[in-house]
């Protein structure tokens, strides 16, 4: 058995059965709104209020669901009751208002195409930019539906990642893409890091060749407790190096300025294999004649650069 079975059996049966009530749930909706109002500091709510605002009379029955919610989904404090961090969660989850409806977004054609190198103004235009032809269609393409926003290449999926309605709602297009831009790189950034985005556990990582997928080169985290959890290219992991971070700085760019998926390391082109066993992989980045190669081990640790050129 593995571990991460191991672990799911130690688990409840049914973690969530004590908000198969309506009362109960009310009670998290309560109090997830009186947080909502006031500071962190003083988000408990007298008893009497909270009774009051979930509209129940028999104070019986009141205590009996407080004490089905106490310690993994509310707790008492001197000035009255609270969330724990699991019942913030899972009020948040609840709330409708943050899942609601919304209209689909796009597509919308995005400027400089795949494999831009980040130095031009980027946006949204009608046409394309890069070259397109039946075999290697660069063009991309941006939607936001079923609360996700995708950046796509002809039918393939490159990236996508969660955006909820409320979020998403009163930003134009433009706009939405540099939310989903930034959780993207944050949301890297996590994993290289070895922390899972959901649940904080340590996540393992490596290196993948695949011909059938939309990169031939990428990375896969897995989390024991989430299982896989996606994977992007391997370009993406050099995104916050101190090393590539100088190297646009020094031809005047600020790579948090850019969208992610405009910087031409990000595509299968700037990638070499070094080895196959273990694997390691060369991404070669060059600006006006400046070259930085950065070689990534198969833990998608960056082990080695070289820089050579005209600033250095």
């Amino acid at each position: 058995m593995s571990r991460q079975h191991r672990k799911r059996d130690k688990r409840p049966t049914d973690p969530f059965k004590p908000l198969g009530n309506e009362t109960r749930l009310e009670i998290l909706r309560t109090l997830y709104d009186h947080r909502q109002t006031v500071s962190v500091t003083s988000d408990q709510l007298p008893y009497s209020t909270l009774r009051e605002r979930v509209g129940v009379e028999d104070k019986g029955n009141f205590n009996y669901h407080l004490r089905q919610l106490r310690e993994q989904f509310i707790e008492e404090g001197p000035d009255g009751y609270r969330l724990t961090f699991a019942g913030f969660e899972i009020a948040k989850v609840i709330d409708m208002d943050a899942w609601r409806s919304h209209e689909e977004r796009g597509p919308v054609s995005l400027a400089n195409g795949y494999g831009g190198d980040g130095a031009e103004e980027a946006g949204m235009v009608g046409v394309v930019s890069g070259e397109t032809d039946s075999n290697h269609d660069t063009s991309l393409t941006a939607v936001y539906e079923d609360s996700v926003v995708k950046i796509r290449r002809g039918e393939a999926t490159l990236f996508a990642h969660a955006v909820r309605p409320a979020g998403a709602a009163g930003r134009e297009m433009s706009a939405l893409l540099e939310v989903a831009s930034t959780l993207w790189r944050h949301t890297i950034e996590q994993i290289l890091e070895g922390i899972c985005p959901y649940c904080h556990t340590t996540v393992e990582r490596s290196l993948t060749i695949e011909s059938d997928g939309p990169w031939e080169y990428s990375f896969a985290a897995n989390c024991p407790e989430c299982g896989s959890l996606g994977g992007s290219h391997v370009g993406t992991a050099l995104l916050n190096h101190p090393a590539v971070v100088s190297f646009y700085w020094d031809h005047g760019i600020d790579v948090r300025d850019r969208r992610f998926w405009e910087f031409s390391f990000i595509g299968d082109e700037a990638v070499t294999v070094l080895d196959e066993e273990p694997l390691e992989l060369r991404i070669d980045l060059e600006l006006d004649g400046d070259q930085l190669a950065v070689v990534i081990d198969d833990d998608v640790c960056v082990v080695d650069t070289d820089r050579s050129g005209s600033l250095v």
